[in-house]
């Protein structure tokens, strides 16, 4: 049993074209009889489709999710079905491909800009066609005797190729993710927090872009999970509430606390006191529990 490549095959006595831009299809010969196997058909073409969209997202130098990437490529994987149903080859001419593409980017890109998603498309395709192309090139490089009438070529290199595009992908993504969390690591400081007989540590994120301040004593905000200060009762002399805008408009209060005050451990050596305000939320304020408060830089700039 051999694994083959098709430019051209014969399905029902029609031939049919199945080389295109977002169509790669692998099929079995066994005893002279062409046989396709559709869960295979589908998983290579996810593979190949995800590689691609892999590479236009970097070329756009865009953060997707991973979750929409895996969906529009499995979407693409099924258009395959066209080459080998004949019912469906009304769907294999050039403007439903085109309109696949579009579909495809749209559910990765997830934006309304109209010049984006023509420039997504374009690399998509362009990448696709190219990768068609390298494929085609190095069949063509070790068969002499190839030709375009041929119906089936034997393609040796298909899972060579398929596992470079997924070791490349595994790496891309675990050197992203090394990435994002060194660079969030810098910006993680451990704080202590006290107030009378109480004390507690905990990890702030120092959020740069926030400049939260209580109003009446124009202190910046500590903002911690609830969670953590439990033990904490709020008194009626000591309790703050500071009003926030994010960035949709949503607008609310925070209920807080003045404690004694707060040591921010710069690094190792260095500890720094400082007044602030410390007002408390109801929800994780990291997925991955990398740290249970957020810090306004102002409390570093005091």
């Amino acid at each position: 049993m051999a694994v083959y490549t098709i430019i051209k095959t014969e399905i029902d006595g029609k031939k049919r074209q199945s080389f295109d831009c977002i169509s790669y299809i692998i099929i079995l010969k066994e005893e002279g009889q062409v046989i396709v196997y559709i869960d295979v058909l589908i998983l290579v073409n996810f593979i190949v489709n995800l590689f691609i969209l892999h590479i236009t997202v970097q070329t756009l130098r865009k953060r997707v999710k991973l979750r929409w990437m895996c969906l529009s490529g499995f979407i693409g994987s099924l258009y395959v079905l066209t080459v080998v149903y004949p019912k469906l080859k009304y769907l294999s001419y050039i403007p439903f491909k085109i309109l696949i593409v579009i579909i495809m980017i749209l559910i990765v890109f997830r934006e309304k800009s109209i010049l984006l998603n023509i420039k997504a498309s374009l690399i998509f395709t362009l990448y696709s066609i190219l990768l068609a192309g390298m494929c085609l090139f190095i069949q063509m490089s070790n068969s002499k005797d190839m030709s375009f009438d041929i119906i089936i070529i034997n393609f040796p290199y298909e899972k060579l190729l398929l596992s470079i595009m997924i070791i490349y992908m595994l790496i891309y993504r675990i050197i992203i993710f090394i990435a994002d969390r060194k660079k969030i690591s810098t910006l993680i400081y451990t704080v202590d927090i006290i107030n009378k007989n109480y004390k507690t540590t905990i990890k702030a994120f120092l959020d740069t872009g926030n400049e939260l301040r209580e109003p009446a004593t124009n202190l910046p905000v500590l903002i911690v999970e609830r969670k953590i200060l439990s033990e904490i009762l709020l008194e009626k002399n000591n309790t703050y509430y500071i009003p926030y805008t994010v960035v949709n408009g949503a607008r609310g209060n925070l209920i807080g606390f003045k404690p004694e005050y707060v040591n921010v451990h710069i690094d190792k050596e260095n500890i720094e006191t400082r007044d602030v305000i410390i007002a408390f939320c109801d929800y994780r304020l990291s997925k991955d529990n990398d740290y249970n408060g957020l810090m306004s830089r102002g409390i570093l700039s005091l």
